[in-house]
């Protein structure tokens, strides 16, 4: 392994001497960002396609969900974390590998592409998924490997996402509206449980002191950032919400409808897409202003609930409002 991260190092710092470049792979590394496809997500959803829009959801949940879960298993450093002569051009406070850039992108991109199926679709998400990848290479964010590995089980999520959908859907319609919040919420306890124990299983081995002493050398970080934070239990409960807040919106409308046309002019589709974002901001940041964080028990069951509320509000509160807006 250390054969590959100084090879890694050795190509990162080749990248990085080519001058300029930064701007440019700011931009493509935020094209991969968690955030740029919150809002690509219910973009979709609210004014383009609901069905598309949802699988989208569904992909991009359990995509973050199983890179956490990698991260915390694999435990492993950025490249910055342990040589000083890498720009730290990003920062970040979790584990390298897998590369959840690389991971989301392929997973994302590659999910668009399918439903597009058209030849530049499939080359555009190619490219895409490249130059993002590339992006977090040049700003000293990742190794090779730690890009390769979200490839690769982004791929794989997605291969199995597209062959699978159909029969899982098709089994879950035949449950009635309480079962299918009951295995959302199953779902949910199960990921919180998986992430506990991967924190348990790597606590009796911490993590060198010298990767937060270099990590706090990144230009980047904001004053009271933290450096490094890659055993946060908050990221369990921030997942686990998400499922749960996606499981029960789509288990109400088979017995709640509320279908809503997304066509219509664009000033329709541009109030929607407002309406629905401040809504999301005020249950995302209103609600994160008065979660506690004493007692650990209780600050982690409102963060759980504050995602339940953001992917609820996305899913199904705001189509609501849509309908009763007549937007």
């Amino acid at each position: 392994m250390d054969a590959l991260m100084q090879w890694g190092i050795s190509l990162i710092l080749a990248l990085q001497s080519a001058p300029g470049l930064a701007g440019v792979m700011q931009l493509l590394s935020f094209l991969g960002r968690e955030e740029f496809f919150l809002l690509i997500m219910p973009a979709i959803y609210w004014c383009v396609d609901p069905a598309v829009g949802a699988r989208l959801a569904v992909v991009l949940v359990a995509s973050n969900g199983l890179n956490g879960l990698f991260k915390m298993a694999f435990h492993l450093p950025r490249p910055y974390w342990i040589d000083q002569r890498v720009k730290a051009l990003g920062s970040e406070a979790s584990y390298g590998i897998p590369s959840g850039h690389a991971m989301n992108a392929t997973t994302i991109w590659g999910f668009l592409g399918a439903q597009i199926k058209k030849w530049w679709a499939w080359a555009g998400a190619l490219a895409l998924i490249f130059l993002i990848s590339l992006s977090r290479l040049y700003l000293g964010v990742h190794f090779p490997t730690d890009v390769l590995a979200g490839w690769i089980l982004g791929a794989l999520l997605l291969g199995a996402f597209l062959a699978w959908e159909r029969p899982v859907a098709a089994w879950l319609k035949r449950l009635t509206m309480w079962q299918q919040i009951g295995v959302a919420f199953a779902l949910s306890l199960l990921y919180l449980a998986l992430s506990s124990g991967v924190l348990a299983a790597i606590a009796p081995s911490p993590d060198p002191a010298l990767w937060e002493e270099n990590a706090a050398l990144a230009p980047s970080l904001r004053p009271g950032e933290s450096a490094t934070n890659p055993r946060n239990p908050e990221d369990g409960a921030t997942v686990a919400g998400m499922i749960m807040g996606l499981g029960l919106a789509l288990a109400l409308p088979t017995r709640h409808p509320t279908q809503f046309d997304v066509k219509g002019p664009l000033t329709k589709r541009g109030l929607r897409f407002v309406i629905g974002l401040v809504g999301v901001l005020v249950f995302w940041m209103g609600l994160k202003l008065v979660t506690p964080d004493e007692p650990f028990a209780l600050a982690m069951v409102v963060r759980y609930i504050r995602y339940v509320l953001v992917v609820f509000w996305a899913l199904y509160l705001a189509p609501w409002v849509f309908v009763r807006m007549k937007l």
